[in-house]
This record gives structure tokens, sequence and C-alpha cells, in this order.
């Protein structure tokens, strides 16, 4: 008959293993099965389970082995480093934070640049590993040193516009171009939190194919400040501009803009109302080229404007363009019975990269782009970046 009782049941487990290590000893086969035959009748047990328990034996770990009962192997660390984690961070740094699966795929253009400009002395053997590290180490090593701060949400001050609505096309859809020149627009209102009076607006301009942007200031967003920060954005693409989609906002369904555009040959489009994932890439661009480096204050004078023209056409431009790595889209699958999303990307390259491998650009233009590029330092201009910054936010009443 089983025992009931728990606690003689492990007395009496205890003594049998005692007598059946004997017998294993002896090698008594004959013993062994009696003391198994014995117990299953007694404890009621699995007679495979009992004989796990009577055999069991305190493991032995080698040097090098958790002593706690982990069989996981004390391995070396091979990118822990203090010497790769301050590599890594100098890189991290120069392309202001950006995420492992941009930073990663840039770091052997990025370690030659920062080594040529003097901002990186390392070691072969940690060069080496700066540039056969991966996605996931990059994002640990760098973990503890991100910094999340709350960003605060803007006012919307989009007034659509009632004319020209037959005669400028909706787009819809995902773009298909792949030829630089293409451009989504958009304008983003430094009113602070209070949309009154005359404030400055930031307009930005982002070609589809190569990511490259432009940004531009105006004090207001009347018809004639809108053609002329067009105007101003055209010279400094370095390829022609072929067509802009912009959102239903009066600054750009105007006459000015659309006679404009036609005289000069551009394709005129517009997206559709209230659907701000029609102008995807114009939006995500004014985060990160414009919010999070200018902010969310109200600016509204000559001195802020001034400012504002100067980085947006100096280093702010540069460094976006030549030095910022971002990811680009390849597929996106959604799954009909879960509902799940999943979607993949081409490696991150900077505008600049991607301009430099478009057939439909001329070698001339890209001969002058890359001598540009050779007379950059990210650092610098960085630091030049920041210092025009400081300068915007000392006059911030």
């Amino acid at each position: 008959m089983a025992m009931n009782n728990s606690t003689s049941r492990q007395d009496y487990i205890k003594e049998v293993k005692r007598k059946y290590g004997e017998a294993r000893l002896a090698h008594n086969k004959k013993r062994k099965s009696e003391l198994l035959d014995e117990a299953v009748e007694f404890t009621g047990m699995n007679r495979k389970y009992l004989t796990r328990l009577l055999v069991e034996r305190k493991r032995k770990y080698p040097s090098g082995f958790a002593s706690g009962g982990s069989s996981k192997r004390g391995r070396k660390t091979i990118y822990g480093s203090r010497e790769f984690v301050d590599a890594l961070l100098v890189c991290w740094r120069a392309t202001n934070q950006s995420c492992a699966e941009n930073l990663q795929p840039y770091l052997p253009d990025l370690v030659t640049k920062l080594e040529v400009c003097g901002e990186l002395n390392i070691k072969p053997d940690v060069r080496n590993l700066l540039l056969k590290v991966s996605k996931s180490t990059v994002a640990r090593r760098l973990k503890s040193h991100r910094t999340k701060d709350r960003i605060p949400l803007g006012i919307s001050t989009t007034k659509p516009g009632t004319t020209l609505r037959s005669q400028v096309v909706v787009r819809k859809g995902r773009w298909e171009e792949t030829e630089p020149g293409f451009t989504e627009v958009d304008t983003v209102a430094h009113c602070g939190e209070v949309n009154q009076g005359q404030y400055i607006h930031s307009y930005d301009f982002v070609d589809i194919a190569t990511s490259w942007s432009e940004q531009c200031v105006a004090m207001g967003m009347g018809e004639r400040a809108t053609v002329a920060a067009f105007v101003d954005v055209r010279k400094r693409f370095p390829f022609p501009v072929k067509g802009i989609d912009s959102d239903n906002g009066v600054e750009f369904l105007n006459w000015h803009l659309y006679r404009y555009c036609k005289s000069n040959d551009i394709a005129f489009t517009r997206s559709r109302p209230y659907r701000k994932n029609d102008n995807a890439h114009a939006e995500q661009k004014n985060n990160t080229a414009i919010r999070k480096m200018v902010g969310y204050s109200r600016y509204d004078t000559n001195e802020q404007l001034a400012i504002l023209h100067e980085l947006y056409s100096g280093p702010l431009r540069l460094y976006l363009n030549f030095c910022q790595p971002t990811r680009k889209r390849k597929t996106k699958m959604i799954d009909t019975k879960t509902g799940q999303t999943k979607k993949t990307y081409f490696e991150s390259m900077t505008p600049y990269q991607r301009v430099q491998q478009s057939k439909s650009v001329d070698k001339s233009t890209k001969r002058m782009l890359q001598s540009q590029y050779n007379n950059l330092n990210p650092v610098k201009l960085l630091a030049e970046v920041r210092s025009l910054l400081d300068e915007l936010g000392k006059t911030v009443r």
C-alpha cells in the first residue's frame, strides 16, 4: 500500500537510496531490482522516476562554471572592454545618438571618417571590433547611456485650403519613385502654446528616393512666403526637384505656388484630407530635423529668424544629409489572421550615400558632393548645430 505522509516518504527514500547505492557499488543487480520493487509498492511512485531519484548525485562543476547549479559557462566578454565602449560612444554621439539599427551599418564609413578628422584614435584590435560588431551588441552597450526626454505635443495650425481642389491631383498609396527629385513638403509652426499673431514657420522638404531633406524658414506662411521658400530650397538640392506633394494647407493650395510649379514643369500633388500618413516622410522629418532640434518654443522675432536661417542653410543641412544615417522600408506584410505587421528594411545609409548610388545623378554632381563630404567633420558640425541652438535658446522669452 502506498504511503500518504510526504515526510515519511522522504525518509524512506533516503534510506532506500543508501541501500541502493551499496548494491550499485557491489554490482548486485538482483538486490537493486528487489529494492526498486519494494519502493514502488511502498511509495506508489513511477519506477522510472524512482530510479532517477535513487541514482541522483550532486553535480561537480569544473573551474569556470557557476557553482549554484547553473551550467552557464563563464565566457570571456569580447565587446565589454573600456576602450571599445568609449570608441563606440564617440561614434554614437557623432550621429546624434542614432539607434543601433542605423548606427551599426554606418560604422565602417563613420570610423574611417572620424579617424581622418582626428576625432577617433583607437588601436587596430578595437577598430576591428567596431567593424564587425552586431546590431544587438551595439544596442546592449548603449542601453545604459540613453536618455528619454518626454516630447510635448505641438499645436496644429493647418488650415484646409478650399481652392484648387480640382486642379491639384490627390496622390495616395506608397511611393514607387526610385529617381531623386520627387519630394514631400510640410510646415512646422513655431507658435509655442498660443496660436496668435505673427510667428515663424519652418518649411520641410524631403526627397522620397534618397531621404535628402532641406529646411527653410519664413515669417508667417503666406502664399508669397511659401513660393520664396520653395525657390530657396530648390537651389540647395543637389538634383533637380521634379515634383512636390503637400497636405491641404492654405500655404500650399494657392494660385501662386500652383502657377510657379506649372511654369517650371514641376508636378504638384496633394494628400487626402485628414490623412497624415499620406505625408509620412515629411511628418517623420518634421520630428527628427525640426522639433527635436529647435523644440516647441515660440519664435517670432527677426533675430530668431536669422539664427534659424543660418542653422537650416548651414551646419544642420550638412549634418543631416552627409552624416545622419536613416533606414528605408523594404516590405510590409500584415497577417490577416493575427493582425500582426512585419516590416523589413534596407541597410541604413546617409542621404549622401544614396545619392552617390543613384544612377540618375550625374557624375559631376557626385564628385562635387564627395569633395564637400571630404571636408566635413561630423563632430564639429554637430557642435556648430548645438552652438546655434544655444544661441536660439537665449532669445526665448
